[in-house]
């Protein structure tokens, strides 16, 4: 099976049925699989289009490789990855790339995408208001943020921003929330087993609910080192490790965000069947 992880103004999915009629291809080949999460890169528009008489949404690797871009993961068939590879003008203005994206129930997932190779990834050119509306709109209907399309629209930089998620002593009412980092943006629900050490709770991988808290971050890169020597990540070997992970609240909402898993012997220690400590 085929995947193609759409991150720009294909993600409005009446822009790319008009195009395809405009241009006598098929649009039903392009079939959407769920939304999913591409670590290591940013969004900006650094790729000038003429069609579009403007910026262009292109992929950028973020600095610190700590960030990522919202998107939505296709599954498409031999066909459809010729009609995208003539929307995106492959090879002379967007070529192939094959990346690993995080999926919104936490399988990673090898999947096709699209980057400029006419124009660097520290270039701008200014979107139309129309264009980067298609990529706010696509964003905002499948309930993913927007903070980083905003700045790159500004040309702001979007590589050191993005979403820490707690479930013990570092929340709200807990022992340590004085040293929590970033904003607090809402509760929401992760997926994993939880345990109980005592003094605080153990995080490993599993597919039962875990209630957590999300942060939003400005200089994530030092708020994670301050957290990684709180959590014992920076230790040899690691007490937890840090990992991306989807999460998920308000009304189908969802964020990628850094969280701490137990990477130490859990036997004899109690597991929390509710999902909350």
């Amino acid at each position: 099976m085929n995947y193609y992880f759409a991150y720009g103004s294909n993600l409005d999915l009446a822009d790319w049925k008009k195009w395809c009629i405009a241009n006598n291809h098929q649009a039903s080949g392009l079939v959407e699989h769920c939304r999913a999460f591409l670590p290591g890169y940013v969004t900006n528009y650094s790729h000038y289009s003429t069609g579009r008489n403007g910026g262009a949404a292109n992929l950028r690797e973020a600095d610190f490789g700590l960030n990522g871009v919202y998107g939505s993961l296709f599954i498409v068939d031999h066909e459809s990855i010729e009609i995208l590879d003539d929307k995106e003008g492959y090879p002379k203005h967007y070529g192939r790339k094959i990346v690993k994206v995080i999926t919104e129930t936490g399988d990673i997932i090898e999947a096709l995408t699209y980057i400029s190779v006419k124009y660097s990834g520290d270039e701008f050119y200014n979107p139309t208001d129309k264009y980067h509306e298609l990529v706010v709109n696509g964003l905002s209907r499948r309930g993913m943020p927007t903070t980083d399309i905003a700045k790159a629209r500004s040309n702001e930089e979007n590589t050191n921003q993005g979403y820490i998620i707690v479930y013990g002593t570092l929340k709200r009412n807990n022992s340590r929330e004085s040293v929590m980092t970033g904003k607090y943006i809402s509760d929401g629900i992760i997926f994993g087993e939880l345990y109980d050490l005592g003094q605080y709770p153990a995080l490993v991988d599993g597919n039962n609910e875990i209630m957590c808290e999300i942060y939003f971050s400005e200089d994530l890169k030092n708020d994670l080192i301050k957290l990684d020597r709180i959590e014992g990540a920076d230790m040899t070997p690691p007490y937890y490790i840090r990992k991306i992970t989807p999460a998920k609240y308000g009304d189908d909402k969802i964020i990628w965000g850094h969280c701490y898993f137990f990477s130490q012997d859990l036997t004899n220690y109690p597991a929390i069947s509710n999902g909350i400590w």
